[in-house]
Parts: structure tokens; sequence; C-alpha cells
């Protein structure tokens, strides 16, 4: 249900954005005119046709043509191909861990003509291996938000928490209250569940910890059966059983789309859930059609322990060269400059990293909200599920799901460490 909920969101956005128009005189060719450029990536459909209309300004006015490769089988057809020496000009990778284990076959994007300072350093940091800038953040969404009714607070009383304690302390009202239950933490998801839950202990870790030491999971500097780590689980195992509808039964058996509509149900289920900037438009407005975004449904970051924002959870795709061209120059030029990042923007194909968008682009009200909170961000980290090996991600996923059924944390966490000791001395470079 919510890929066919997704696609839909898509046209409907790529209708939103068409009223934006390029000014092809602020596009710098490099030289690339009349050559040709090979991209491959995942998208296909209106997910390529997006990506296509983003890049067409920059097609027309440097007259390059454009062949596009778009598959799902990327991390088997791209090895072959590199392997063989007939990569594509660029790919684009579902994540930068998946970037990184080409790190030695990219070009620098300081070689391209990028425009670094539309990039902060937490940004830049996420594609960087072997010392260099590789991977160019193009299309991200935000994971660190709690869906709520506005409507709903307002007659229960409830104000949105700007603090750690705030927040803890009004999840303790709502169960001395006695109404629905504060969370749904539901994360049933077929063989990746357990993935909602990760993604909230990496909050959790964020609030307590701080990124450096929540990112370092992946690179092997924070150790997984760190007490820091220990702390986090067993935060929110607490939680599950505290706060979650039906405590933590329910949690391994809910699917996390069902989870996400228990707010907003009639009656609710529960009064909030944490969960990606997605759940917005592909979950909650297509099954509450009625419901107005800001009144019915909306939104707020989780909250951290300081008075500075909190950094940000993130997920999306990032761009690497692999052969250095005008044509390349050319597309990095446009893609991380003003222009680019505002027709991302006006696109609709979720958020842009840059931060030389033009705000008013987001003509989707929801997006516009989340590029607001993701610009106020003090950093990103991304999902660090997504940047260790397969293997330690499943035994994460497990892991989360083992902990909320009763299992031990401690010991769920040693394994896990001594898996990502063996991935990390089995690639090494993965830490790179």
């Amino acid at each position: 249900m919510l890929k066919r909920l997704s696609l839909l969101v898509v046209v409907l956005l790529l209708i939103a954005g068409s009223a934006y128009a390029q000014d092809a005189s602020n596009i710098d060719c490099m030289g690339s005119e009349g050559s040709t450029l090979s991209i491959m990536a995942s998208w296909a459909g209106e997910e390529e046709e997006t990506f296509r209309s983003i890049i067409g300004p920059l097609l027309e006015a440097c007259n390059i043509t454009l062949s596009y490769e778009g598959t799902r089988d990327m991390n088997t057809l791209l090895p072959t191909r590199v392997e063989g020496g007939n990569p594509p000009d660029v790919a684009i990778f579902a994540n930068p861990g998946a970037l990184k284990s080409f790190a030695d076959n990219l070009v620098p994007l300081t070689d391209l003509g990028v425009n670094a300072d539309s990039y902060s350093e937490s940004w830049q940091t996420l594609g960087t291996a072997n010392g260099n800038w590789l991977g160019l953040p193009l299309k991200t969404d935000v994971k660190s938000l709690v869906w709520y009714s506005p409507v709903a607070f307002e007659a229960a009383g409830y104000e949105v928490p700007t603090t750690w304690d705030e927040f803890v302390a009004l999840m303790d009202q709502m169960v001395a209250d006695g109404g629905p239950a504060p969370l749904a933490m539901g994360f049933e998801s077929g063989g990746a569940t357990g993935w909602t839950a990760t993604d909230f202990v990496q909050d959790i870790l964020l609030r307590t910890q701080g990124a450096d030491y929540t990112n370092g999971l992946a690179t092997g500097e924070t150790a997984w059966n760190d007490q820091g780590v220990i702390d986090a689980w067993t935060t929110y195992v607490d939680w599950v059983n505290k706060y979650n509808v039906g405590g933590a039964d329910n949690a391994t058996t809910t699917p996390f789309a069902d989870a996400i509509l228990m707010p907003f149900q009639d009656p609710p289920q529960a009064w909030m859930v944490k969960q990606s900037g997605f759940a917005g438009s592909a979950v909650i407005q297509p099954n509450f059609p009625d419901y107005v975004y800001g009144e019915d449904f909306a939104f707020f970051v989780l909250p951290g322990q300081g008075e500075e924002a909190p950094p940000m959870q993130v997920s999306g795709d990032i761009l690497g060269v692999f052969n250095n061209t005008p044509a390349t120059q050319a597309l990095v030029a446009y893609l991380s400059s003003a222009e680019g990042a505002t027709a991302w923007a006006a696109s609709g194909f979720d958020l842009t990293p840059s931060s030389a968008v033009d705000m008013s682009a987001y003509e989707n009200p929801i997006s516009a909200d989340k590029a607001a909170t993701l610009a106020e961000a003090s950093g990103v980290s991304y999902d660090v599920g997504d940047l260790v090996s397969p293997a330690v991600g499943q035994a994460e996923f497990d892991g989360i799901t083992a902990a909320v059924g009763g299992g031990d944390v401690t010991e769920i966490l040693n394994n896990i460490q001594s898996l990502m000791e063996q991935n990390m001395e089995a690639t090494p470079e993965a830490s790179g």
C-alpha cells in the first residue's frame, strides 16, 4: 500500500512544482556543448521523469544528450561495469555507504566545479572517503519528526514540547490522563522489521550522545556495546513497554504504516507517532483526504536536551562521478548551484540538502516545513543502518526486535559489535 501511495504523491507533487521556470542564462556549460552524459540511477517511471525535468534546463542550455539507465539492480550491474572499465559518467546511489564502496574509482567533487558553499560540513562529511569529498547529496528526507494532531492537542490542553524533558513529561501526563497511548510504535515490516525502531534509537542517541558519537557506529569509532548505546536501546525498550499502544507485543506485530495512522483515526489510538517526513504526504493525507495539514495533522522535531536545535537524522540519494568530462563538470556545477537546488525544490522530489535553495520554491506546505526544519538543524546524521554492511544492518533490525521482545540488550549489542568487527576486518576500506 505504501509504495502505491508514494507514487501517487510523486505525481501530485510533479503537478504542483511544474510552475517553476528555470533561468538558463545562469547555467555554466563548462565547454560541454554538444556532448553526451551517461547517468545510472535506480529511479524509474515518475521518479525518472521528475529527475529529467530537474536537469532538463542544463541539457537544453548546453545541448547535452542524456543517456539515462534506470535499474533496480545497481548493486550487481554497477560493479560489473566498473570492473569492466565501462562505468557510467555518473551514478546516483541510495546512500553514502554504497557510494563509498567505489571510493577508489570516483572523481573528487572539488575537481568538478562543485559549489562547496552550498553544503554544510556535515553534509560534505557524509560523502567523504579517503580524504576526498566524493558524494554530492541530492535528495533527502528527514527522519527526526513526531507527527500529531494540533486539533486534538488543543482540545486536550497539551502543548508541543520544546525540550527532551518536556517530551518525556508530556508522555507521562498522557499516561496519567488515561486516554490514548502517547506513542504508536509499531514497526513490523516483513524482512526489514525493526527499521523504524532503529531510527528511533538513533534519534535517542543523537540527543543523548551527539552526532559524532552516533555516526561513529558506522565507522567503528563507537562500539555498539558502549554504555551510551546500551542506555539508548534500554530507553527505547522501556518506552515501548510504557508508552506504546498495546506495549511490546503490539510493537513487533503492528505494521509501521498502520502505526502512522493511529493518532489520526476516530477515535485515535495514540497521541503521536515518530516517523520520517514521508508519512505526511504518502500515508496520512491519502488515508484522510479531508484533513488539513497544520490543523488535523502536523509534525514537530523530536526535541533535544539543550537550547540548540538537535542534529537531524536523514536519508537520501547521493551522486558520484566516475569520469571527469565537461558534461559531468557542468552537471555537478548546476546541481550544486542555487538554480539547480531551486529546481529540485520546485519539482516536489523531496528535499534538497543545498543551503542555496530558494525556499519559496517548495510549493507543498509539508515539504516547505520539512525544509525549514532541516535548515535549522545543527547538523545531519545519516541512517546508520544504511552505512554499515547489510549483515550488520540486518543484525541491528533483528536485535532491536529481540530486545523489545525481552532479549538482553547488552548481549544483543555484544553480538552486533562482534559482527561489526568481523566485517571491518574483511573490508577495512568501509571505515573510510
